[in-house]
């Protein structure tokens, strides 16, 4: 009974002090709405927007090169020559193939 009148005496003097910890310790830690919460939401929604950045600049980037392949027949040609290894009927394509380290080993 001694301990619960010592700790009901010091709860007394520092009321104040213990519901502002309490507060503190909710809204900081315990909260959905917490202070670590919003941090961590913020920080994801940071990372969010970057990523809509960067895909908004490939889509931009895509756009252009379609609308360049759409009015522009020597895109098509140059990219079915460097891509698909198409060819006209009077000339030779070469491939050639840097070595790996595999094949480097035989």
């Amino acid at each position: 009974m001694g301990k619960l009148h010592t700790f009901w005496n010091v709860f007394r003097r520092h009321k104040y002090g213990f519901v502002i910890g309490l507060f503190v310790l909710l809204m900081g830690v315990v909260d959905e709405n917490s202070l670590w919460s919003r941090y961590r939401h913020k920080a994801e929604l940071a990372e969010l927007r970057s990523e809509i950045r960067k895909y908004t600049e490939m889509y931009e980037h895509d756009t252009r090169y379609l609308e360049e392949m759409n009015t522009d027949p020597d895109v098509l040609i140059e990219i079915a020559r460097e891509r698909y290894y198409m060819k006209t009927d009077d000339e030779d394509i070469f491939v050639i193939q840097e070595k790996t380290t595999d094949e480097e080993a035989e």
